[in-house]
């Protein structure tokens, strides 16, 4: 197993706990945690002022989760508009020669900016208010207010503004199950003072999993294969934007998205690979053993930051090289995978030394788990529990969860028509998961401030979720006792017996 969390040589973890302990204590009493609404609503600074960031990373890595392409231009990954060269020279306009020449050899994104994106989702045209609520997509499994509020904030925010959104694809297909999205967004740093955005930098941003089972099901099908369609898709995106438009390029994503974004950046042309300034991958799911040692992973490692919570469980599914930045939380176990709850110190992470116990223990129990089955084991495994979620005809997890009381008889049944085999794998990793995701953390003197609203928002109102898969800050008090919080749950023993 490869730990994205060692310590330097020469140091153990208690030690590092115990000189930087007093060290967080203190800097928890002088900070005043916030979250990234706030950090919309509040950093105006302009990108030359304060150039794109790792909470930047997260936001734009959020924002994707909105339902953006009920609003911004599309691109088709089979280049049947302006992706093709045969369709630009189609395009010729008479009354402007010189701009269609110019358009054939350097396309412009297609777009439109955070601003317009903003008013056309969320403001009446009549008055101005935000009384024209978009029906509140349940594009992920966070409180889909949240992105809104986010959105919003950004849209109204200077700093984000003029950033020009387009280039917008979304992918589901049963069939080969997958769920894809992704979006490219270009900041306003461009050389030229009349078009800032002209040769800006292309923040391409690539979805997490969504509310659809299918989304999820793929998640955990990488258990056994790889690559999986959705990583395939990613590769394509990146490949056909470096194509159309130029510009530096920054990849981003958050959960699955993290994933796919160091998937599409390891598998990239050389020349696009040196315009690659950076790749975030935000609690985003690691790589096979035999990809995390590939050369093709170890060119594009040093370009990678990743940042987990403190108890990571997305993040910590399957192997990570590369050292972990680990950010403090105001939520508990899951639901610190939520980007809301992550806390900041003006434009900073508050960090935390090390990764919670619970976490760490995660990862073991995880690997171990599939290391012990073949891949067609995992992969009836990982068959197994969605056909037990299917039982009931649900198609997303929002429609498990509001049914489940009257799903259970068919959930049974389904689970009840597995193999012996099938149920004791099913429940071994589920017992692994649920102990996983009741983790608590230790309790941590209360800063001089209280949470924000907005994070505290993000605590009261996400609901659950069902997990599958560099400037420091100066970190926060480290969580190194999380197990002594986890709600009782059953080890891999007793689940085999309860599966037999």
């Amino acid at each position: 197993m490869v730990n994205c969390c060692a310590q330097p040589h020469g140091r153990t973890r208690s030690q590092d706990h115990a000189a930087q302990g007093d060290m967080q204590y203190q800097r928890k009493q002088e900070v005043r945690m916030t979250g990234i609404i706030d950090y919309a609503h509040t950093e105006t600074r302009s990108f030359a002022d304060l150039p794109f960031n790792e909470i930047d990373a997260l936001i734009i890595s959020t924002l994707i989760y909105e339902d953006v392409a009920s609003v911004c231009p599309t691109l088709m990954l089979d280049e049947t508009r302006s992706g093709s060269f045969a369709a630009r020279i189609r395009a010729f306009e008479p009354k402007h020669p010189l701009i269609w020449l110019k358009g054939i050899w350097h396309p412009e994104l297609e777009s439109v900016s955070l601003d317009e994106a903003n008013r056309e989702l969320h403001r009446s045209p009549e008055t101005h208010a935000d009384d024209k609520p978009h029906e509140a997509q349940m594009v992920s499994v966070v409180n889909p207010d949240l992105t809104h509020d986010l959105f919003q904030a950004a849209g109204e925010n200077p700093r984000y503004a003029n950033v020009r959104l387009g280039a917008v694809v979304e992918h589901i297909n049963q069939g080969e199950q997958t769920q894809f999205a992704a979006a490219t967004f270009q900041l306003p740093d461009g050389h030229k003072r009349r078009k800032p955005t002209y040769k800006g930098t292309l923040v391409i941003s690539f979805r997490g999993t969504d509310d659809s089972l299918i989304g999820w099901k793929e998640d955990f099908n990488m258990a056994f294969q790889y690559p999986v369609p959705a990583q395939r898709s990613a590769s394509a995106y990146l490949d056909m934007v470096a194509r159309l438009w130029e510009g530096p390029i920054i990849l981003v994503g958050h959960s699955k998205g993290g994933n796919l974004a160091i998937y599409a950046a390891m598998n990239a042309d050389p020349k696009v690979r040196k315009r690659i300034q950076h790749v975030y991958s935000l609690d985003g799911p690691g790589f096979p053993p035999e990809i995390v040692t590939s050369p093709a992973y170890r060119t594009i490692q040093p370009k990678v930051t990743k940042i987990v919570p403190s108890s990571s469980i997305v993040g910590m599914i399957f192997e990570t090289p590369e050292p972990c930045r680990v950010v403090s939380s105001d939520s508990d176990g899951i639901m610190q995978h939520s980007a809301f709850t992550w806390l900041l110190d003006g434009d900073q992470f508050i960090t935390e030394p090390d990764l919670s116990s619970s976490s760490q223990l995660f990862n073991e129990e995880l690997n171990h788990w599939i290391a012990t089955l073949t891949p067609e084991q995992r992969e009836r495994a990982v068959d197994a529990l969605f056909t037990v979620l299917h039982a009931n005809g649900a198609t997303s997890f929002s429609e498990v969860m509001s049914n489940f009381p009257a799903s259970i008889p068919a959930m049974l049944g389904a689970y009840v028509g597995l193999t012996p085999a099938d149920r004791r794998h099913l429940v071994e990793a589920l017992a692994i998961l649920f102990k996983a995701s009741t983790a608590k953390r230790k309790p941590t003197p209360a800063p001089a401030s209280a949470p924000s609203s907005a994070t505290s928002k993000a605590t009261a109102e996400i609901p659950a979720e069902t997990a599958a898969g560099a400037d420091s800050a100066a970190p926060a008090r480290a969580d190194t006792d999380a197990d002594a919080g986890t709600t009782a749950s059953p080890s891999a023993e007793d689940a085999t017996e309860i599966a037999d």
